[in-house]
């Protein structure tokens, strides 16, 4: 309800180019972090793009500066577009997350090799060199 569409209609490369800005820079730094604590380079690359949106708490931050005048309109409207967008966005990068994996794969960033990997569809997978195929069969009881 804080959001005025006309305005960010009317600013919408602006708009793009920030939220496109906030996911690639939040991916970076979270996924440096995580790297920087010894997980692997997939870890980290997959914990940086879950945690790139703007949180929700922005609204109530983007709220209070705005009252106080530490920002003026067109930024806080902007800043409000940003995160609402950067939420919206969120669906969409765990879409993509099966993608960047196979990218990562390919360009050797890191490999298939662990205990679980993500499948096609985002769902785990478990990479074993042997397959096995269990069949249960239920028939009648004798009693």
């Amino acid at each position: 309800m804080l959001i005025h569409v006309h305005f960010l209609w009317n600013h919408i490369d602006i708009l793009l180019a920030a939220v496109i800005l906030v996911v690639i820079i939040k991916t970076i730094v979270v996924a440096a972090v995580v790297k920087g604590f010894g997980y692997t380079n997939k870890a980290a690359l997959l914990v940086g793009m879950s945690l790139a949106q703007i949180g929700e708490f922005a609204f109530v931050l983007l709220s209070r500066a705005s009252n106080v005048h530490l920002i003026e309109g067109k930024v806080y409207m902007l800043l409000l577009g940003t995160t609402a967008l950067s939420l919206v966005t969120t669906p969409l990068l765990f879409k993509l997350i099966p993608a960047v994996v196979h990218l990562g794969v390919l360009l050797r960033w890191f490999s298939l090799d662990l205990p679980n990997e993500i499948g096609s569809k985002g769902d785990i997978m478990r990479a074993d060199s042997s397959k096995r195929i269990t069949v249960l069969i239920q028939g009648p009881h004798d009693s």
